[in-house]
């Protein structure tokens, strides 16, 4: 009930002191607030959907989403005398992927339920309403889509059986009397829910404005992504080239792969589908002890690319620009300083770090694109090839051609899985993509870690032993 306590205080605290709506200081307790009081003023709305958007800067869905899938993978390992991320690095028990994800998450859904069921008619035109709901349905997606991918396993791609998701919230819980126990929902549920709350976005939402926010191409490149997941080919195909041929993002051509990430090369991200926009970085950044920038390019420089991963990109490969000798030269872009090399580097890869997470916006901070062209161009080649739909090679050379690296003349998934390990590295979907493939998780051969069975319980991670304590009806992971 602790995390249900707290949404419902977060909810009193923002509408009250953002919308400074005084009438709920006279008619309710602060932990109750009903859609008539708590989103009757257009500022309350708005701040609202301001609060949901900036829980994309947390920790959850930027460092820990990004780089605990790399590090429990083999595409990042962790460097020597750095703590950040071993256990992931090490798949010990209980450094699973999400850690940080599972209040967070939550909490995300409360905003975008909100938006989505809360809104009295006539507080906003019947237009903005409908764009605000197809954002919170977007969102809310996104949020039991890293839950689910987290704490369960995948439709179809099971061990022993077990087929349990995440509770499935899509109500907003408005106080104290709206705060249930529930059981887990199924992972077929889960999947059920995305599906139903993704195509419905698609039909609110339109491909004018900001890529800063939702837009009708991310819903449908999400809806492609979570097809994937699935198993839903024909899905994840159409919906791919659908948000392709809508968004305003276009692939990096060879000359912009250096800079992409750089915000001060572009405002977004060229190819980014929908980047999370931090407005004040000194305010919003994570910080020296969180952020991407740290954990992989500056100050604490904790995880690296492993040899394995390195060894994928040919010489010509433009990509090669998001590498650079490993060292510590503090907050922003690296300058390759060899007075400042870090030397644990040098025995796990021989000296490298990534610098995708460069910290151009100072404060350790970077925009982050959550979805990119190059995704949804893998998505469309992996999709065509298990469901045996026609031109699987176009999309995977399209994308090689643009990286300075030859034509495949035939492609195979494994072909695309490496190009994957290539393109998204530290961008969170090594882990996902062996997992969801039902695979041996495979560690790095060159470094001291074994493989983990895909049957092996640590593949899941496990419910915080809090919320199982408060709910008599939520079953934890087999093996905890």
């Amino acid at each position: 009930m602790n995390k249900l306590r707290n949404i419902a205080l977060l909810l009193a605290v923002l509408v009250s002191f953002q919308a400074c709506t005084e009438v709920l200081e006279d008619v309710e307790p602060s932990t109750e607030i009903t859609p008539e009081l708590g989103l009757s003023d257009p500022g309350a709305v708005a701040a609202v959907r301001a609060n949901m958007y900036s829980r994309l800067h947390g920790f959850a869905f930027t460092t820990d989403l990004m780089l605990a899938s790399e590090s429990l993978g083999d595409n990042l390992a962790s460097r020597d005398g750095s703590s950040r991320f071993r256990g992931q690095f090490q798949n010990q028990v209980r450094a699973g992927v999400n850690d940080a994800a599972y209040g967070a998450a939550y909490l995300l859904i409360n905003d975008a339920n909100l938006l989505a069921e809360g809104i009295p008619d006539g507080v906003i035109t019947d237009a903005l309403r409908n764009q605000y709901r197809g954002e919170a349905l977007v969102l809310r997606a996104f949020a039991h889509w890293v839950l689910v991918r987290g704490f369960g396993y995948e439709p179809g791609v099971e061990v022993n059986g077990f087929n349990l998701g995440v509770i499935i919230r899509n109500e907003p819980v408005l106080g104290l009397s709206d705060a249930d126990f529930r059981a887990r929902n199924t992972n077929a549920e889960v999947y059920a829910q995305m599906n139903a709350d993704l195509a419905e976005a698609a039909g609110l939402l339109t491909n004018g404005g900001s890529r800063n926010f939702v837009t009708q191409a991310f819903a449908q490149g999400l809806h492609a992504r979570i097809n994937l997941y699935e198993g839903n080919f024909n899905g994840a195909n159409t919906n791919a080239t659908a948000a392709l041929a809508g968004t305003s993002a276009a692939l990096a051509t060879t000359a912009q792969v250096a800079t992409m990430f750089d915000e001060t090369a572009f405002a977004v991200n060229p190819e980014a589908i929908f980047e999370t926009l931090l407005a004040n970085p000194a305010a919003e950044g994570q910080g020296v002890n969180s952020s991407l920038n740290a954990y992989t390019a500056s100050q604490w420089v904790a995880q690296i690319p492993t040899p394995s991963v390195l060894a994928l990109y040919d010489a010509a490969d433009a990509r090669n620009a998001w590498f650079s000798a490993c060292d510590d030269n503090g907050t922003g872009p690296d300058t390759d300083d060899p007075a400042q090399a870090i030397a644990g580097c040098v025995g796990v890869n021989g000296g490298i770090e990534l610098n995708k997470w460069n910290g151009e916006l100072g404060q350790f901070a970077d925009n982050i694109p959550l979805m990119r062209v190059s995704e949804l161009l893998l998505i469309q080649s992996e999709a065509r090839i298990r469901g045996s739909i026609a031109d699987p090679l176009g999309p995977i050379n399209t994308l090689r051609a643009q990286r300075g690296i030859a034509a495949l003349g035939a492609v195979t998934l494994d072909d695309v899985l490496e190009e994957r390990r290539r393109e998204l590295i530290a961008e969170g979907h090594r882990f996902s993509a062996l997992k969801r493939l039902g695979r041996t998780i495979t560690k790095d051969p060159a470094l001291p870690t074994p493989d983990v069975p895909f049957n092996d319980f640590r593949i899941l991670n496990d419910i915080p032993a809090g919320d199982i304590g408060d709910n008599a009806l939520l079953v934890q992971n087999p093996g905890y």
